[in-house]
């Protein structure tokens, strides 16, 4: 890739966007917020795109919030599955790369322990999903020049970022003897910069299609994630399993959100580590902040 390639980020105040325009330093990079660029309104979108003119757009503007779209669901669909249909319609007979960011919770719910990869069948439970998923298909319809990325529970970015899952854990946990974390979902915690580099690297060889990119992770809990944050920033607090019915949720999450990154290993172009490390890694960055 021309290192002068022009790379427009959306979502930029995000915790993954924001980081994409920290670390991400393969070409020219013009992000834009959400209060800078209504990805729904297709009339200004183009006119800005026209204006900009990138040769690829990293798409990290979503609606993120699960409990939120299963009562908005309206607003969901607007912003994750219609915004993206204003970003593929601008895409359509340019030779422009579309890197849409995707989530492994698209796999949903198939009764299953194993971990997805990328050739399993796709039954999402949650609107969010679903909203996610028909922007997954309305790219691969349309467009040939497209990464696809399935990723899930990212850690990583600025520890005020309101969604800074780590961040909060120890905010949660300092004061307290006991903090309670749900055992009932698996799933990669991930952290956002090994996937910027994973990204950068398909895009250097010009890699196009769907791919799974988390960090490897093998039937871990939120439960131990949360016991390994604590531990981790040496905290005198225990954490236990939540009693039954303690977080309830609106949105019929899958209990099954664990991946493998299947192409990236047969392609050998795997380079995301295990998760421990990669969050002991993180946490040591956020002591040096605290």
């Amino acid at each position: 890739m021309n290192g002068k390639a022009k790379i427009l980020i959306t979502g930029s105040k995000g915790m993954l966007g924001s980081s994409f325009v920290d670390c991400l330093n393969i070409g020219v990079i013009k992000s834009y917020s959400s209060d800078d660029l209504d990805v729904t309104n297709y009339e200004k979108f183009v006119n800005l795109m026209e204006f900009d003119k990138p040769d690829i757009i990293i798409h990290t503007a979503a609606y993120t919030d699960v409990e939120g779209c299963e009562i908005n669901k309206d607003k969901a669909y607007l912003v994750n599955t219609m915004g993206t249909q204003n970003v593929v319609n601008y895409c359509i007979g340019k030779e422009v790369l579309l890197i849409y960011i995707s989530s492994t919770g698209v796999y949903g719910s198939l009764n299953r322990i194993e971990q997805y990869n990328e050739f399993d069948d796709i039954n999402p439970t949650t609107i969010h999903h679903k909203s996610k998923y028909e922007a997954e298909k309305l790219i691969e319809k349309h467009l040939s020049r497209f990464l696809i990325i399935r990723t899930g529970w990212l850690f990583g970015g600025d520890k005020n970022h309101n969604k800074n899952f780590v961040y909060k854990r120890y905010l949660e946990a300092k004061d307290q003897n006991v903090i309670y974390s749900d055992n009932s979902q698996i799933g990669n915690p991930t952290y956002i910069v090994d996937l910027v580099d994973q990204i950068k690297l398909l895009i250097k060889y010009r890699q196009y299609g769907t791919f799974n990119c988390v960090n490897k992770a093998n039937n871990i809990s939120r439960f131990d994630y949360v016991k390994k944050i604590i531990e981790l920033f040496n905290i005198n607090s225990n954490v236990e399993v939540a009693p039954h019915n303690k977080f309830n949720r609106i949105s019929p999450v899958s209990k099954n959100e664990s991946a493998i990154n299947y192409k990236l290993d047969i392609l050998g172009l795997n380079i995301m580590g295990d998760w421990e490390g990669s969050l002991t890694k993180y946490i040591k960055k956020l002591k040096n902040s605290i």
